[in-house]
């Protein structure tokens, strides 16, 4: 079974291929995507920061994994 998964990124009309570690929690995708792609979230006094998917449909944040959540390949990530 593979430990990781491609999920689409879709940033501001963008989309781009992103393999990411299946046990991983949202939090810590929510942080990697921030710096990554320099979202300028400020992740210390944004207590409501989350993304929100489609494939299934869901909203991303806190400390669940990324499986739990049913996030898996093929699934589109949303930027705020």
């Amino acid at each position: 079974m593979r430990d990781t998964i491609i999920i689409m990124f879709n940033n501001a009309g963008k989309t781009i291929d992103v393999e990411i570690p299946s046990n991983i929690t949202a939090d810590e995708l929510l942080h990697g995507l921030n710096v990554a792609f320099d979202l300028g979230v400020d992740e210390v006094n944004s207590k409501g920061f989350y993304m929100r998917s489609e494939n299934p449909i869901a909203l991303i944040k806190g400390d669940m994994t990324i499986s739990e959540l049913g996030i898996r390949t093929g699934t589109t990530i949303f930027a705020q």
